[in-house]
């Protein structure tokens, strides 16, 4: 047997490190492929398996004469008329001024944080926001000027963003920059930004020309806003909102994303973010894929397909809230957070809370569910998140909510068997 070596050991001790701590440890060759309906993906439109989607998008690459890799970054020579028209379609869908695409969501917050903000800006996010934003922060010269406020608190935004004004005499002066930076829906309590409360304190308490608010839109992307534009649109932010986030890993089904901003941005992007200058450019076959999912969400159909989640976004939130009245919030609960909806638009994403997280992703990974547990030091209350799809049926929902309740019950009942006297021999 080989002898370990130094890194070897490191490694594994860092491994049962994580492990004692309450975090999951996953093997991907020893995970199961799920075979029970589909409630823990981020195909939130059902577009993965969509028989029309599938013939469009073969029918795109049936007459194009660029099919492969792009061979380059878009800096050197892996730019083509193909990006460039999809980002002109893009502005077009959103309504923007500028659009750059990326190659994730993930390196999008990394290029715009990692290079945009200035040694003499400030960074001001949510607690919660997502590890890409904050990875990019590391890498921002304005990193030592970062401040955050509570998760979607008004009131602890306002204080911590007045707290900014006056540590930094030069955003107030027009001098430097505050960058707000949220997420449209957090997916790991599935709860709404107050977005409009927020833009409405910058706008009060910022000046016009040092104020830059960011949205990453990665789990609203094509659910909501008008032809699926998003959260920014549906609340009528567009021409508030300075920068916006959009990834097509989720609703839209395929990888990469596009960042709306302004043509200063954009321009400073392209020659300053390393994962535009370094990073080949995305292959012709994803710009014809994203070309045909936008075709659906852009259409009749796609309206459809969002009419359809809002319907079952309703039903799971309030069947999940039915089923569990009866059992004790120690051993599974669901919140009725107010910021799980805006108006008739239900999150799709519904945390389900659990102490014992990974006993229960075991019990469904059983059942052909793909859960993944979220424990502590992850998330303060331990839990697995159930996903809604348009193409998930009340019965596939009903289903999912039967074997949450068949392993809440007989977690009730070795608790309380537990609990009941013995009588002594």
């Amino acid at each position: 047997m080989a002898r370990e070596s130094a890194l070897d050991r490191s490694l594994r001790q860092a491994l049962e490190d994580r492990a004692e701590s309450g975090m999951t440890i996953i093997d991907l060759y020893k995970r199961p492929f799920p075979f029970a309906p589909d409630l823990f993906s981020n195909d939130y439109l059902s577009l993965g398996k969509d028989p029309i989607l599938r013939k469009n998008f073969l029918n795109r690459l049936e007459t194009s004469p660029n099919l492969f890799g792009s061979t380059g970054s878009r800096y050197a020579n892996g730019d083509s008329a193909g990006h460039q028209a999809l980002e002109r379609r893009l502005e077009d869908h959103y309504r923007a001024g500028c659009t750059l695409l990326f190659n994730s969501g993930f390196n999008a917050n990394l290029g715009f944080f990692g290079s945009v903000p200035q040694p003499e800006d400030v960074l001001l996010i949510d607690e919660l926001i997502h590890a890409s934003t904050r990875e990019g922060i590391r890498l921002s010269a304005a990193r030592d000027n970062m401040y955050r406020f509570p998760h979607n608190s008004i009131d602890g935004f306002r204080e911590t963003l007045n707290k900014v004004l006056k540590n930094h005499s030069k955003i107030g002066a027009g001098e430097a920059t505050v960058f707000v930076a949220v997420e449209s829906l957090y997916s790991v309590d599935g709860d709404f930004a107050p977005l409009k409360e927020i833009v409405e304190i910058v706008e009060e308490l910022v000046p016009a020309d040092s104020a830059h608010i960011i949205v990453d839109e990665a789990h609203t992307t094509g659910i909501c806003g008008p032809h699926g534009e998003g959260y920014v649109s549906l609340l009528g932010l567009n021409n508030r909102v300075h920068t916006t986030l959009h990834t097509f890993g989720k609703a839209v089904n395929m990888m990469g994303g596009v960042i709306i901003t302004t043509p200063a941005v954009r321009l400073h992007l392209t020659n300053f973010a390393n994962n535009i200058i370094f990073s080949t450019a995305l292959p012709h076959a994803l710009i014809h894929a994203i070309n045909a999912i936008f075709d659906v969400i852009a259409s009749p159909r796609g309206d459809e397909a969002r009419r359809n989640l809002v319907e079952n976004c309703k039903y799971g939130h309030a069947a999940l809230s039915a089923a569990l009245k009866d059992i004790p919030d120690d051993i599974l609960a669901v919140d009725d957070s107010p910021n799980a909806h805006v108006g008739e638009l239900y999150s799709p994403i519904i945390p389900v809370f659990v102490t014992k997280a990974q006993e229960l992703a075991a019990f469904l990974i059983e059942r052909g569910y793909a859960p993944t547990p979220l424990t502590f030091p992850v998330v303060r209350r331990p839990r697995i998140r159930t996903l809604m799809h348009g193409g998930n049926t009340k019965d596939e929902i009903d289903g999912f909510i039967a074997c949450l309740r068949e392993w809440a019950l007989a977690q009730l009942a070795t608790t309380t068997d537990m609990l009941t006297p013995r009588a002594r021999l």
